[in-house]
Formats: structure tokens, sequence, C-alpha cells
């Protein structure tokens, strides 16, 4: 659930906008504004989350979820923009534990959205609701009628995704896939600062606008 913040744009679609021509002066903090495709937000998914075999298994040392059962797998990511909301959709297989002596298989296909936030420095979600789709089974939708109200405050109240770091790491590692600002190839987190997150509903994207403060003197970068 908590995959749903992630990645915000691809280095040949992030543009650098300065918010004046004294924003270009490297002693100003300039402004960026990165794009990122949802096409592209599932590429980053499962290189980076869905590495068991296009699996990924959310409740394993999650004690949000851990009682559901720790075999619950999600797969075949998807991610779509809807106006203001993002939406993910995910099937789901594993066991639920409804008590201790009955613990059926659910199988279905979750969806989940939210309105994308800055909390902090990191990219969240609010507003946030879950459902099954019509073809997932009894059991499934039994399941998700029973946990949808924990699954959306675990979305609301999730600390998100860090993009200020991410974005650190992207700038010294060519090898991480984007996001990443243009032209930097070394700063620090503490330097990045996060200043809103949309959707763009017509180029089915996600924007991101993010300050970047000078280096410090004697800093690392």
């Amino acid at each position: 659930m908590l995959v749903l913040g992630v990645g915000l744009a691809p280095a040949g679609a992030a543009t650098h906008r300065p918010r004046s021509q004294a924003a270009r002066s490297p002693e100003r903090a300039a402004t960026y504004t990165l794009t990122m495709p949802t096409r592209e937000m599932v590429s980053l998914i499962r290189g980076q989350i869905f590495t068991d075999s296009g699996r990924f298994y959310p409740c394993r040392g999650n004690s949000a979820c851990s009682a559901w059962g720790h075999d619950i797998a999600l797969s075949n990511p998807q991610v779509a923009v809807d106006g203001p909301r993002l939406v993910f959709s995910v099937h789901l297989v594993g066991t639920y534990a409804i008590n201790q002596f009955f613990a059926p298989g659910v199988a279905g296909d979750l969806v989940v959205s939210g309105v994308p936030i800055v909390r902090g420095n990191k990219v969240g979600l609010t507003q946030s609701t879950a459902s099954a789709t019509p073809t997932s089974d009894v059991a499934f939708r039994a399941f998700l009628e029973a946990t949808h109200s924990q699954v959306e405050a675990m979305l609301d109240q999730s600390p998100g995704f860090d993009l200020a770091q991410y974005l650190a790491y992207a700038a010294s590692d060519p090898a991480i896939p984007p996001p990443r600002l243009p032209n930097v190839q070394c700063v620090d987190a503490s330097r990045i600062h996060l200043q809103s997150v949309a959707t763009q509903p017509a180029a089915g994207a996600v924007d991101a606008v993010v300050l970047v403060d000078p280096p410090a003197p004697g800093g690392r970068c």
C-alpha cells in the first residue's frame, strides 16, 4: 500500500524552471518541476518493490497488518490518474486469519486511491479509499469489507515516500532509475525541499515541485 507515492520524474522529462533571473545564480536556491508518467511509475515500482519474482509481501514485519497473514502477496501493479487522485491496482493472494481455527484463502484485485500530498519532504496520500473489483472472489471481498477502513487509515497515516532522499541518491548514482534532478550530480538530501505534488490528468502523470538550496560553504556538495 506504501508504493503509491513512488516516483515523480524521468530524467528526460524533468524541467528546470527558475523562479527568476537571480535563481540561476549558483548562490541562490533553484526550483525544479519534475514530471513522471504513470507508465514510468509502474516500471519504477516493479524494479524497486516487486522484486520477489514479481511479487511484494506487504505484511512481513509490518505490525499494522501482520495479523492478516505473512503470506499475503501482491503482484501485477498498475497505476493511473483519475482527476486529482492517484489510483493503484494490484492482484492479491494469500490467507486471511479470521480466527485461530479459520484462515481462508483469498484472491482478488485490490484498487486503492488517494490524493497525493506533501508530508514534510515526503509524498503521501490523503482521502484514501480501498475496494475490490467485481471479479474478486467472495472470500477476498469479505476480507476487504472487514479491513478496508484499516487499509485506508494505513495509507492516510503512512509517512510516505522520501522523495528528497531518493533524489539525493539518484543524483550521485546514474544506475538508480529516475526521478532525478537534471544536471545535478551531487546534492545532500537536506538541501532538497518538496514544495508541492499534484496529478496531471491530461498527461496521465504526476508533477512534483522541489526547491534545492545552494551548497553550504565547506559542504559535501
